[in-house]
């Protein structure tokens, strides 16, 4: 019986085992351990990518705010770039909310 490539016996599997196991394994513990997403209560395929977006949001949010926390020790440093986030997150809610209303609108 031939061994697939991404098998955990080849070197490939392997090196892919590790990138995933780096990569992708500790969002979704953190997601569902300290976040609460332990279920998808939602109806749909599309409702649960909803959610996962939303919660893949929350988690780039929270590195986010860890990552600015750590370059800014001045108080108006931080006043600055808090300012500019609030600008960024105010337009990127606006651009989802259109999306969702047009989503919405060509279903009905």
């Amino acid at each position: 019986m031939p061994v697939s490539v991404s098998s955990p016996a080849r070197p490939q599997g392997r090196y892919m085992k590790g990138k995933r196991q780096s990569t992708v394994e500790p969002v979704f513990g953190t997601l569902t351990q300290f976040m609460g997403l332990r279920k998808v209560n939602t109806l749909g395929l599309k409702q649960a990518n909803k959610c996962m977006q939303l919660s893949a949001i929350a988690y780039n949010l929270k590195k986010y705010l860890k990552f600015i926390e750590k370059r800014t020790k001045s108080g108006a440093g931080m006043l600055g770039m808090f300012l500019k986030f609030i600008m960024t997150l105010n337009n990127a809610y606006k651009s989802i909310l259109k999306r969702l209303y047009s989503a919405n609108l060509q279903t009905i």
